[in-house]
């Protein structure tokens, strides 16, 4: 879990825009549930982080109506606490610690129903857009080992990872083993 204050570090105006930003795609997403309630997909949106906020872009952004359904109580609460500064009626200061740990547990609430990593400009964290990370860490090797191993990735942060402390023979080890990568 991120710590809410490492976002004390990003800008007034990149915070204020991000928390419109999650405001409205969270209003949006429990919109969409309650419409379909009960189904069990995801739905692809049509949406694009706004760069004064956010570093990286969503790759083919999709609402998981699972995620939202089980977080629903979660999005409610958290769009009601950060409400007044993304229709701004209050000022977003970068050192009020309760509203950067709503505007925090906002973003992850959106980042699971998005199934994406969202960052904010200023943050030492990867950029937003999908990632993908595999790791494998074993003693010996005596087939085949992969950190990550995936068929057509299009878009996206991929990393792969072997840690193993013997190959032995007839062995191999690979970080990252990709059919198609764009």
């Amino acid at each position: 879990m991120n710590d809410p204050l490492t976002l004390a570090a990003v800008g007034a105006l990149a915070l204020t825009e991000g928390i419109k930003f999650l405001y409205t795609q969270a209003g949006e997403a429990l919109k969409r549930w309650r419409e379909r309630k009960g189904a069990k997909t995801t739905e692809p949106v049509a949406t694009q982080l706004p760069a004064a906020a956010f570093e990286g872009r969503l790759t083919e952004p999709h609402l998981d109506l699972a995620v939202v359904a089980r977080l629903e109580q979660e999005l409610r609460d958290l769009r009601a606490a950060v409400a007044d500064y993304a229709q701004d009626i209050d000022e977003v200061d970068p050192g009020e610690e309760n509203l950067l740990a709503a505007v925090e547990g906002l973003r992850r609430a959106m980042e699971a129903v998005f199934g994406q990593r969202i960052t904010f400009k200023g943050e030492t964290r990867p950029a937003s857009g999908t990632q993908v990370t595999g790791e494998a860490v074993v003693e010996e090797v005596f087939g085949y080992v992969a950190g990550l191993r995936a068929n057509r990735l299009i878009a996206g942060t991929v990393t792969g990872r072997v840690s193993a402390k013997n190959v032995g023979p007839g062995g191999q080890v690979v970080g990252i083993d990709v059919d198609t990568v764009g």
